[in-house]
């Protein structure tokens, strides 16, 4: 176990500390202390070993690339207080059971706070201008805040600023020599058992028994409960470490027994989680000997009248979260998120008035609730009635995910065998058409039955994993099913859960979609032009492949939103997105079938009844199959997505609009497709008079990239003093090594010189001398291309009629 020492928790100042000079007497005759300011590094040995009794500031001044910034490790606060370490120390428990009391030299506190990292000194201020409040309620005189720190520091000018004399230092001319720290009870514990009580702060337990004496009583069972907390939050400690800080360590051996007879069955429910929160606060009045907690707050309320008051305050502040990024309250008896006021109404009459006070000082109350924000984290949720989990940052945030409430029932009799069959029928009758689909680059073969089954057993099974592809089944036919699979899988998930939405909201800004586990885009069509889909699709597809996005829910500010939802589309149009042939984050199925090639009404009516509800308890059985069935081998689910037929279908259909126009002479190589170079300019001119194409230039040059083109740029062709802007049609390993001056004046020739056989082409300023030349070197690029590609093969022998056929039976 690797414990801080006090001093490396101290970190403060570089180059700066204070050092007592000894007393003087002031002008009323009081003996106070006197102290400079030594420009040199603390010297803890010193200090440590009583030689010199030094002072520190917290704020750690660095240099970056962008100038001097401030950095703190722990706050501190001077408490001119003169009060029994019993009182003090219980006191500053219940204002937090971060904080950490030790005695000055002139019989007064300093409180410590503690934080894991160094933070920002503005930061750290905030903090300390924070429990300087809490601290005023308690004690309204005594709090100096001239000594809260940090403070006074000026960090472009490099000063820290504040400083307070530092605990453990045994020097014997001051007054009060003893500057250890103390535990919540009030007993002085060594610097060693300050440290390990340091390190153990986030386990109020834990830290409570540090330095607990013989004449506290029962330290076999404070070893009990310590167990529990081990048990329970998996800390690396065991009893017999606590044991050791003990400031009399009991007899182990005893301790032990007293913990072995309690583990066993008779005693499981004491090692449950839930039983030790609920037995929490008893817990630390046995050690501690008083209660942490207060309905009373810090100086918030004065007591309840009777006990059932009581009991409603405690339930209020049970129930009662506050989301500090939206400033709402959930109410986890309802579920729901309200505003300040709602919260009065509802709730005023328990605080007899004062729920105002309540709710402006919230965080005064120990056993306040509040986190940062609502997050929907079905990986993470354990009950409804801890909705309050810790996410990557170790932040707290409020789990609005609820799961389903159906019953997940096994297809254990007959009847629902058969409500079985007919999902998995249905899922058949969607797949069966397309049949496979193909996985990575040697189209391995998958069953896409098995593959949508896997897809769909996901959230069920793995909520926390996100399948970073969706489902898109395509139907020209309608009522074919696609919307029965669906609501069966709503139900199973929980309605709450699943979220039906239309293109235009799956693109908008609030997205508060995400917070599903599985979203069906609804009879999906983007309409507009080609750029238009193509940007569409842009948006999409993070919100498949991603976890975090950024969000605008209705009426809350922007924030960073992580989820894991599934996605799937419906659509009955072949042309409804703008697909590649190498998608990767949809797998395209054409259902292929008719109504009644699905089974018609026939089939139907097996799971809808005449008032449109899914009948029976199919929904449960599949629920039951869907958690419970092996998701296959070969099922990844950060994989892209399967290659099918009928994406390649998609593909055109939802294409560029020149694409199809182009497509057949480009394949044909005819004019202006005829040579490996082309001016774009000269053959968009050329197919808008002679094939009647439409469109832009800067249309015709997206459908050239989506063909395999590559642009060369602008070339100066030497005879003709002109810039064409030339594009690489095939053989783009050729022009690797040349020039775009040896590309345009030896490989290229203008369409016109072709259409005029090679004569003289006055435009281009080309002679009948100059072609054949260029002739000759376009003929490099045929040897290259016969070379690398192998020459190509001649027409089949077959008749035309054998062609037909084999074509046909295909």
């Amino acid at each position: 176990m690797n414990i801080m020492k006090l001093e490396e928790r101290h970190e403060g100042a570089i180059g700066e500390s204070g050092r007592f000079t000894g007393y003087t007497i002031n002008k009323n005759g009081e003996k106070k202390k006197d102290a400079t300011y030594d420009y040199k590094h603390i010297d803890w040995e010193r200090h440590l070993s009583g030689k010199d009794f030094l002072g520190l500031s917290p704020v750690k001044i660095v240099q970056n690339g962008n100038g001097r910034k401030g950095l703190c490790r722990w706050v501190a606060w001077d408490l001119d207080i003169n009060e029994t370490p019993e009182k003090f120390c219980r006191a500053v428990f219940k204002v937090s059971t971060n904080l950490f009391c030790f005695r000055t030299s002139s019989n007064r506190w300093h409180i410590y706070y503690y934080l894991d990292e160094l933070r920002d000194v503005e930061e750290a201020k905030k903090i300390a201008q924070e429990y300087e409040a809490k601290f005023k309620k308690v004690w309204p005189k005594g709090v100096d805040t001239s000594h809260s720190l940090p403070k006074g520091y000026n960090i472009a000018e490099g000063k820290s600023g504040g400083w307070l004399f530092q605990p453990y230092c045994p020097k014997e001319d001051l007054k009060n020599n003893k500057l250890c720290g103390y535990s919540p009870s009030g007993q002085p514990l060594t610097k060693e058992q300050i440290e390990y009580s340091i390190h153990w702060r986030k386990h109020p337990l834990i830290r409570s028994m540090v330095g607990a004496t013989d004449n506290q009583g029962g330290r076999e069972k404070f070893l009990l409960m310590a167990h529990q907390v081990i048990e329970a939050y998996n800390l690396e400690l065991t009893p017999q470490q606590v044991n050791d800080q003990f400031s009399k360590p009991y007899d182990y051996k005893e301790a032990k027994q007293y913990i072995d007879r309690h583990n066993k069955k008779d005693y499981v429910n004491e090692f449950n989680k839930e039983y030790l929160l609920e037995h929490y606060e008893t817990y630390l009045e046995a050690v501690n000997g008083f209660w942490r907690s207060s309905l009373k707050g810090v100086g918030v309320l004065d007591g309840f009248i009777d006990e059932e008051q009581e009991e409603k305050a405690k339930k209020f502040l049970k129930d009662i979260i506050y989301i500090k990024m939206d400033d709402l309250w959930y109410d986890k008896s309802t579920g729901g998120e309200y505003n300040a006021k709602a919260i009065q109404i509802t709730y005023g009459h328990i605080w007899d008035g004062k729920l105002a006070e309540v709710i402006k000082n919230f965080s005064a109350f120990e056993n306040a609730q509040m986190v940062e924000k609502g997050v929907y984290r079905p990986d993470l949720w354990k009950s409804n009635e801890q909705p309050i989990v810790i996410d990557e940052k170790g932040l707290p945030q409020l789990n609005q995910y609820r799961p389903g409430d159906l019953e997940a029932l096994p297809p254990d009799t007959p009847e629902r065998k058969a409500e079985l069959e007919l999902f998995l029928t249905l899922i058949r009758n969607l797949t069966e058409n397309e049949g496979i689909g193909y996985k990575g680059p040697k189209r391995e073969e998958i069953k896409l039955y098995d593959y949508v089954l896997d897809h769909l057993s996901m959230p069920f099974q793995q909520p926390g994993n996100k399948v970073r592809s969706a489902l898109i089944f395509h139907s020209e036919q309608y009522q074919v099913g696609k919307n029965t699979y669906f609501q069966i899988i709503q139900e199973g998930l929980g309605v709450d859960n699943c979220a039906v939405i239309t293109p235009e909201e799956a693109i908008s800004r609030e997205r508060s979609f995400l917070e599903n586990q599985l979203v069906l885009i609804d009879e999906i069509l983007i309409d507009g032009d080609y750029k238009k889909k193509v940007s569409t699709l842009n948006v999409l597809k993070p919100l498949m492949t991603n976890e975090i996005h950024s969000s605008r829910p209705l009426y809350k500010n922007w924030r960073q939103v992580f989820s894991t939802c599934g996605f799937t589309a419906f659509t009955n149009f072949k042309h409804a997105l703008a697909v590649k042939i190498n998608e990767a984050r949809y797998t395209v199925i054409d259902v292929g079938k008719s109504r009644d090639e699905m089974g018609g009404d026939e089939f139907f009516n097996k799971i809808w009844t005449p008032e449109g509800k899914i009948r029976g308890t199919i929904s449960n059985v599949v629920k039951y199959f869907l958690s419970t069935r092996k998701i296959s081998e070969n099922f990844d689910p950060k994989s892209p997505s399967l290659k099918t037929n009928f994406l390649e279908e998609m593909s055109k259909a939802g294409g560029h609009p020149l694409l199809l126009e182009i497509e057949g002479l480009f394949k044909e190589g005819a004019t202006p497709f005829h040579q490996s170079l082309f001016s774009i300019q000269e053959a968009f001119e050329y197919l808008k008079v002679h094939k009647k194409m439409t469109g832009r230039i800067n249309d015709f040059a997206d459908a050239l990239k989506l063909l395999g083109c590559e642009r060369v740029g602008e070339c100066f062709h030497k005879l003709s003093r002109r810039k064409p802007t030339l594009w690489i049609k095939d053989n783009h390993d050729f022009f690797c090594d040349k020039s775009m001056s040896q590309m345009v004046n030896e490989y290229w020739l203008p369409i016109g010189a072709w259409i005029n056989n090679m004569r003289d082409y006055t435009e281009w300023y080309l002679t009948s001398n100059d072609t054949p030349k260029i002739i000759e070197k376009i003929r490099e690029i045929k040897a290259f291309e016969d070379f690398h590609r192998g020459t190509p093969k001649e027409d089949p022998e077959e008749t035309f009629e054998t062609i037909r056929r084999q074509r046909n039976k295909s």
